[in-house]
């Protein structure tokens, strides 16, 4: 009964999957008036394996397999339209310019590729139909109420495909909670919380990991629990739902318990394909350096790049480096707001395609940041906001990145206390659950944030 993003994306997938190897078949069957032979399609099947590969890679970049929203938005046919272009010039690439290849199936990739876009798009399509509307959803009772439980309630309101419910909230302290607090039934005794449960069957629970439940509600919790019923923490729902921290229902003791330094293996590995792949960068974007430079030095006095102290692993400094992006007359220096007038018209162009961070490659080149990691802050303001937000420090345990967990999560992040409070709960979910599939997934999905100019 517990939920799982990775099983139900890899579910998306291997449907993704018969889809393409099907679309092939019916596709050679246009073409050719007729069932296709086994070998002929064997043959063009493993042609075509490139241009599967770049269908994936696309739609995975440009959210396909993301659970947060429903795919049922005007932005899913100009995201598959992308990706079908995309992959019908890979697959031109491929035909056409290896010239000892026995097929060059021109009308074939065009139609296999529109095939491809039909049947994914009513895929999603009918996928949203059944999942939001026809699925059954697991119902679930809060055994207390906080402030953490009051946000897990509106973020349970917006549509997504993470199939939990809240039914209702168990509190039996007054001073707490009433009926007008909350949309939900409020259940004040023992006998009210195991009459409701057996009446709607529910089987899941979210506890407050820090209180502590009378006897009456302990019996009836354990009873629930040898009839194999399911316990979230509080803590560990939100992560669940939000994919965030929350900060308010942690201590010491979970942090210490929880945040775990990953082996030398993941830190290796992660060091290398830093250098590789920023190396990589460098060189592909090495031309467009001199002409961002003349068009900066055009438009505005003041040097090309834009430099910084900022803090590093364990709070050491370094020297940030970006491109110049806001006028240098009569600038503070202070945070940018939203429409900032000292933003140049070619700077508004480098932050939205975030072509500004260049620069930055240099800095994991040497060490001082990682491709991926929480952002890093000016040591002054980070003072400050250790002073007033719990944890805040801690998030300098492995090295900053160009781009994180916060980056990809759709909404900007000021420098405000408000607002770094929502990036710090972000940037614990990416320290504690580090990977090589979480980075991966933040790199790609970092392409679609520069494919679709969110940056500010």
């Amino acid at each position: 009964m517990r939920f799982s993003r990775k099983k139900l994306q890899f579910k998306l997938f291997l449907i993704d999957l018969l889809i393409f190897v099907t679309a092939l078949f019916l596709t050679l069957t246009i073409r050719k008036k007729e069932i296709p032979e086994l070998s002929y399609y064997l043959l063009h099947l493993k042609h075509f394996s490139i241009v599967i590969i770049s269908w994936i890679a696309c739609l995975y970049t440009t959210g396909f397999y993301s659970l947060d929203v429903p795919f049922s938005s005007e932005r899913l046919p100009v995201k598959l339209l992308a990706s079908c272009i995309i992959s019908t010039l890979t697959g031109f690439g491929y035909f056409y310019l290896i010239p000892s290849l026995r097929i060059f199936p021109k009308t074939v990739l065009i139609l296999y590729n529109l095939t491809i876009c039909i049947m994914i798009f009513a895929f999603r399509l009918v996928f949203d139909f059944y999942f939001l509307t026809q699925k059954k959803h697991y119902n679930y009772i809060f055994v207390g109420y906080n402030a953490t439980i009051k946000d897990l309630i509106s973020k349970s309101a917006e549509k997504n495909y993470v199939d939990f419910v809240p039914a209702a909230i168990f509190e039996p302290d007054p001073s707490i909670l009433t009926e007008n607090d909350s949309s939900l039934p409020v259940l004040k005794t023992t006998k009210e919380l195991e009459g409701f449960a057996k009446q709607k069957q529910i089987k899941i629970f979210i506890l407050q990991a820090e209180r502590e439940y009378d006897n009456d509600t302990k019996r009836f919790l354990f009873n629930e629990f040898e009839n194999k019923a399911v316990f979230y923490n509080v803590p560990e729902f939100y992560e669940l739902i939000t994919r965030k921290i929350p900060l308010g229902a942690i201590n010491e003791n979970w942090f210490l318990n929880k945040i775990n330094h990953k082996g030398f293996i993941y830190y290796a590995t992660k060091r290398f394909f830093d250098i590789l792949i920023a190396s990589i960068l460098f060189l592909l974007t090495a031309v467009l350096w001199p002409v961002f430079a003349i068009i900066i030095k055009c438009e505005s006095k003041g040097p090309v790049f834009f430099t910084q102290i900022r803090d590093g692993k364990k709070g050491k400094p370094f020297k940030l480096i970006k491109f110049r992006t806001m006028r240098t007359e009569n600038n503070s220096f202070s945070p940018t707001a939203e429409q900032d007038s000292r933003i140049t018209k070619f700077g508004n162009f480098l932050r939205k395609s975030r072509l500004d961070e260049l620069p930055q490659l240099l800095n994991v080149i040497r060490g001082d940041m990682s491709l991926i990691g929480p952002r890093p802050e000016r040591p002054e303001l980070s003072c400050e906001l250790e002073k007033v937000i719990p944890y805040y420090r801690q998030r300098l345990i492995i090295k900053p990145g160009i781009t994180g967990w916060d980056q990809v999560a759709g909404e900007y992040h000021s420098p405000s206390v408000e607002d770094t409070y929502k990036k710090l709960q972000l940037d614990l979910y990416y320290i504690k659950n580090q990977s090589f599939w979480l980075d991966i997934s933040i790199f790609f999905k970092t392409i679609m944030t520069v494919f679709m100019r969110e940056g500010r």
